[in-house]
């Protein structure tokens, strides 16, 4: 087929709006490719991006957040730095990363606390860090501590069998302790007899479970600190206030002596918990404390019930607290008043058994006329929540650290859920469980057994 001259000059018209147009929408797609990122991580567990609890932490900061790393002129280790704090920006994208030579701006270096090349400095506003590891977990404890503006002192009261926060066996609370000096605690246990006096610098005092009564002279003490403002956690389990009534009246709080049940099998066996004391809770209150717990179970063994008194603020020179009950056991559970747990317990009534639900804790907070900031008090009657072998049951972690914020003032980091380091904890079943003993037990010994026997056998043949 012959074309005519007109027939050419339009191909060649078309060829030229094409090529027009294809590099028009190349430079476009440059041009939106700068402009506009999108970026997605398809990896198992998300693992080269933020965590929730840490994206969290970044968008509560109100303050800028510079990362200055310390090292040589080195791209590769540069673009792999780059990449990290990349993940960071993706949250936070007024986050700046700068790369500094400490062997040609040593004063630089000397400035911000850098001991050898190869440290990272954080800085949060005014206040700076210096980290050796880059994981997540290290760099959101680091922000965690500088947001807080300074180190949190916590007194222990020890003395009367308290719990033990810095003992590293199941009855201790030293996992907790841990993690919180991690975020900016600093927790120091306390005896009251030696000093007479609690110190003035103390975000909160922590009575711990006390299993032996408090002298006269002791409660005195925490009754002025009290009446003077001061923040208080009081843990009681089952058993006694050991000589605390006083400090039971001026909170206005009446704390009972039985332990709170739920004989539920088919809940025991959802939950793998084998005694009736041993309670879960999942509704928890409007306290801010658990504002952010919805949907989470936390665990408390052995418990006994908190509530607000009938007759609270009567009495000649009560405080003035609003109180808020909270960590409302489940309508099935009780208050066994009996000391008896073992065997067929059931809920009698005319006993002095309370029929659920029941409150575990109150929080307690007033406003001082002499400060700018308001008094604040927890009361959970169980300590055991708390312990090594209980705080990495379902969110008692998340409780116990929103508790510590909040008696601190630290109300910005509620919304921080807590950091975990990825990939510490493995979840079998009792099938998967028995496998794998099985096989490391019996299997992998066996087969090398066999294996060096039939080695040495093919030996002696030759």
């Amino acid at each position: 087929m012959k074309m005519s001259k007109n027939a050419h000059r339009l191909v060649g018209v078309q060829n030229a709006i094409f090529y027009v147009l294809f590099v028009v929408v190349i430079g476009l797609l440059g041009f939106f490719g700068r402009e506009f990122k999108f970026a997605a991580d398809w990896t198992y567990d998300g693992r080269n991006s933020l965590s929730v609890p840490t994206q969290t932490l970044l968008k509560t900061l109100d303050q800028p957040l510079k990362f200055i790393a310390y090292i040589p002129d080195n791209p590769i280790l540069q673009e792999q730095l780059k990449q990290l704090v990349g993940k960071y920006q993706r949250v936070r994208p007024d986050i700046v990363l700068e790369f500094v030579n400490p062997d040609l701006d040593p004063a630089r270096a000397k400035q911000d606390g850098i001991d050898h090349a190869g440290q990272l400095a954080i800085h949060l506003g005014e206040r700076s860090e210096v980290m050796d590891s880059a994981s997540e977990a290290t760099i959101g404890s680091a922000i965690q501590r500088m947001s807080r503006g300074g180190e949190r002192l916590v007194v222990f009261l020890e003395g009367h069998g308290e719990r033990q926060p810095l003992l590293d066996q199941s009855t201790g609370m030293s996992q907790l302790v841990a993690n919180l000096q991690r975020n900016g605690f600093l927790i120091q246990p306390y005896n009251l007899v030696r000093t007479q006096m609690l110190p003035q610098n103390a975000s909160f005092v922590v009575i711990a479970a006390p299993q032996q009564d408090f002298l006269p002279g002791e409660v005195e003490v925490l009754k002025k600190y009290l009446e003077q403002g001061g923040n208080l956690l009081w843990l009681q389990d089952p058993g006694g206030l050991h000589g605390l009534q006083p400090l039971e009246e001026l909170l206005g709080l009446q704390i009972y002596d039985g332990t709170v049940i739920d004989a539920n099998e088919q809940l025991q066996a959802l939950l793998g918990i084998n005694h009736p004391a041993v309670v879960p809770v999942v509704d928890y209150g409007k306290s801010e404390i658990v504002r952010k717990m919805a949907g989470k179970q936390t665990i408390f063994p052995f418990a006994t019930m908190v509530a607000r008194a009938p007759n609270a603020g009567d009495k000649d020179g009560a405080l003035d607290w609003q109180a808020e009950e909270f960590l409302n056991t489940l309508p099935g559970s009780w208050l066994e008043s009996s000391g008896v747990l073992e065997g067929a317990v059931r809920f009698e009534e005319g006993s002095g058994d309370e029929e659920g639900p029941i409150p575990l804790g109150v929080t307690l907070t007033r406003e001082l006329a002499s400060a700018t900031r308001s008094q604040r008090v927890v009361v959970i009657g169980d300590s055991d929540f708390m312990l090594n072998s209980f705080i990495g049951i379902g969110a008692n972690l998340d409780l116990a650290t929103n508790t510590f914020n909040w008696l601190s003032a630290d109300d910005n980091l509620l919304e921080v859920p807590v950091i975990r380091a990825p990939d510490t904890k493995l979840d079998l079943s009792e099938t998967g469980g028995f496998v794998l003993g099985t096989f490391f037990l019996f299997v992998l010994p066996l087969g090398l057994l066999l294996a060096g026997v039939w080695i040495w056998w093919r030996r002696r043949r030759r």
